[in-house]
């Protein structure tokens, strides 16, 4: 688990804050705003997920294929505070030894993060 996030080029940093339920369903906008900052050089990705209030086998195979794309372009995919029923799924398959998890219980995206992010690079993700 990440105790601090640090970045050392901001501009590649991409916030998306996800909201709702990530399932089978409504994976398809998860995967477009991750495109949507790796096309445009962001593969620094934080993925808020403290909004998530249900997810299922197709909302971890999505993290798992997102993970592995930022990957591929050298970046990383950091999943920023996961509400308790997201946590205990990732727990319980085993993905808290893949993704770097961070977790702080003051965390607020639009505060902390939202004078060093321009707009554009940070996004809600509004999963349904």
């Amino acid at each position: 688990m990440l105790t601090q996030l640090t970045f050392d080029d901001f501009s590649r940093v991409q916030l998306v804050e996800v909201i709702g339920r990530v399932d089978n369903d409504s994976t398809a906008t998860l995967d477009q705003s991750v495109d949507k900052a790796l096309a445009s050089g962001r593969n620094q990705i934080i993925l808020d997920l403290s909004g998530v209030q249900y997810m299922n086998s197709g909302g971890l195979r999505e993290l798992v294929q997102l993970w592995k794309r930022v990957q591929n372009t050298g970046g990383t995919l950091i999943v920023a505070n996961p509400s308790e029923r997201v946590k205990r799924v990732l727990d319980l398959v085993g993905l808290e030894t893949v993704f770097r998890i961070y977790s702080d219980p003051t965390w607020n995206s639009s505060l902390r993060y939202a004078a060093k992010l321009p707009t554009s690079q940070r996004q809600t993700c509004y999963c349904s």
